[in-house]
């Protein structure tokens, strides 16, 4: 049950005019035309407690309570205002704690994604090569010898293919948060500026 309006202006206006209505929460969503008043109380709560939800909802308020209609628009223009502000304020958090947390890895490019869930989650496991402890400290041409050389032993010895995901294609060195570099089979360097590369629960986060 909601306890209140939330901080965002169409939450608010919807509570006023709740308020204004006179009338309990079950009777206001009857009046709005919810048979269903249980089903009515949820919609109503979302847009109070979370400044969204079924735009019919909204819909039938203002035709029922005749609501002035750009006070409508503004509120709900400057809710997607402050919901813009909030998403870019949590992408800058995970993103700062995922570059704190960053590892240098590499990965695998086959030829064919992952077409279900447990592949999915497998993925990472079959596609990432990781470093020994202290890598990350080495300079950067030993970096590469050390990533050219690990390369070349996981195409030999995987036989250059994978059973579920088929043939590798290229290797992607990522060395930081914000830059990889690609690799050939060979271990050669084919692209030095590969540009920033996520592993997926990462970008999945981002996004």
């Amino acid at each position: 049950m909601s306890q209140g309006a939330s901080k965002y202006p169409i939450s608010k206006l919807i509570a006023r005019i709740l308020t204004d209505s006179g009338l309990r929460r079950s009777e206001f969503v009857q009046s709005i035309g919810y048979s269903n008043t249980a089903k009515g109380l949820r919609r109503l709560d979302e847009w109070l407690n979370q400044g969204r939800g079924d735009e019919a909802c909204v819909q039938r308020i203002v035709s029922v309570y005749q609501s002035d209609a750009a006070e409508l628009e503004q509120s709900l223009h400057e809710t997607e205002t402050i919901r813009e502000r909030e998403q870019l304020k949590a992408v800058s958090e995970i993103e700062e704690r995922e570059r704190r947390r960053f590892i240098p890895f590499i990965w695998i490019h086959m030829e064919d994604g992952a077409h279900s869930f447990l592949m999915a989650v497998a993925e990472r496991e079959i596609k990432v090569l990781e470093f020994q402890a202290g890598f990350e400290r080495r300079s950067r041409s030993d970096q590469l010898e050390i990533v050219q050389r690990r390369v070349r032993k996981h195409y030999r010895k995987t036989g250059g293919r994978h059973d579920a995901f088929g043939a590798i294609l290229r290797y992607r060195f990522a060395d930081t948060f914000d830059t990889s570099i690609v690799l050939d089979i060979d271990g050669n360097v084919i692209e030095e500026d590969g540009g920033r590369f996520l592993l997926p629960e990462v970008w999945l986060a981002l996004h």
